[in-house]
């Protein structure tokens, strides 16, 4: 499990009693969202989403775990009452696609280097980390997961979106000829996975859970290798710790204009310390924020007690904050630091500023 999978997890774990199975959660949603929300064009990767997003106290209906039974409803979570808005990452104007220059891909997790056909597929979620960029997308109704790299070894052994059981056989055994397998998942789903390489020394890895493969080959036909797009939306950060670079990025747009949110990564190096700077942002009005009890550069912060988070309290609409809950982390100062020097974009609601 990489740290941001932990992070997805320790929020669910703060809202739920217990751990969560996000495999479990991802393809129950899956069969149950055809029933329940097609007519908001949202699957379980929005689901899962919203979920990630995060408890903004956003005005949505309840969710229920799968197997959790019908009166077990997890408060403050479900999906929103407006369908969701599609959000496609900014330009990264004179940045090669990886078509161009397969070695960049996953290298700079600032940036994606790929994108789609206009209005073809509506991003739930995207992220850059360990030589691995990737996209979440709803595909007429189907949450199709989509990863490149500019090697087979850089693939995680996890799919993301592909139930951990099923890991072993069709992630490991893939050949990378355009070739499709299938397993079934649990609750009775078909999970259907492809490898490919859609341009000399690119490799592809797409997954969804469906009653066929369509999904899979609409998504490599609308797939654009020649354009660049920003991975960190309305985030930058400009001022580090010293020798702490960028190490991941991840965003979740699929709830969005309803909230979405953006983990940015940072580390010293693959294993010293670390923090993750969160923006959870909610179009309607987000919890009470904690008072303050920490100025930085002059601006309302505030340390939680357990010292595992460290919050700006001044932007609207928005919870802008260090999580310091790793096993090595930076300290207090480094962290206001790292916070000082982020700079967040004026309009958090119009991606076409970002």
């Amino acid at each position: 499990m990489t740290d941001l999978d932990q992070r997805i997890d320790q929020t669910l774990r703060e809202r739920a009693e217990g751990g969560v199975d996000t495999d479990r959660l991802l393809s129950a949603a899956v069969t149950r969202g055809r029933a329940r929300v097609r007519r908001r064009r949202t699957a379980a990767g929005t689901a899962l989403g919203a979920v990630a997003v995060l408890g903004l106290g956003v005005a949505i209906g309840p969710v229920r775990l799968p197997g959790s039974g019908p009166d077990v409803v997890m408060p403050g979570l479900g999906l929103p009452a407006n369908a969701p808005v599609s959000v496609v990452p900014p330009r990264a104007d004179g940045v090669p696609g990886a078509a161009a220059r397969p070695d960049l891909i996953g290298a700079d997790p600032r940036v994606l280097h790929f994108g789609f056909a206009p209005d073809k597929v509506r991003y739930l979620s995207w992220s850059a980390q360990g030589g691995v960029e990737t996209a979440q997308l709803d595909v007429n109704g189907h949450t199709v997961t989509l990863e490149l790299s500019a090697s087979t070894e850089a693939l995680p052994r996890r799919a993301q979106g592909l139930p951990a059981e099923l890991v072993p056989d069709l992630v490991t055994n893939g050949v990378f000829d355009g070739s499709v397998s299938r397993a079934k998942g649990p609750y009775g789903v078909t999970v259907w996975l492809r490898h490919w390489q859609p341009a000399p020394g690119v490799y592809a890895r797409a997954s969804v859970v469906a009653d066929d493969e369509r999904a899979l080959f609409d998504v490599a036909a609308t797939l654009r290798l020649d354009q660049a797009h920003g991975c960190t939306g309305p985030l930058r950060l400009t001022d580090l710790p010293a020798g702490a670079q960028l190490r991941s990025c991840w965003m979740v747009v699929g709830t969005f204009p309803a909230a979405y949110a953006v983990m940015l990564q940072v580390r010293d190096d693959e294993r010293g310390p670390a923090l993750t700077v969160e923006l959870q942002y909610a179009g309607a009005t987000v919890t009470d924020k904690p008072a303050a009890n920490r100025t930085i550069g002059g601006r309302p912060a505030h340390f939680d007690p357990s010292g595992e988070r460290l919050e700006l309290l001044d932007i609207p609409r928005a919870q802008l904050f260090a999580a310091l809950n790793h096993k090595q982390s930076f300290n207090e100062a480094e962290a206001a630091t790292v916070l000082l020097g982020v700079r967040v974009a004026e309009h958090l609601d119009r991606p076409a500023t970002w």
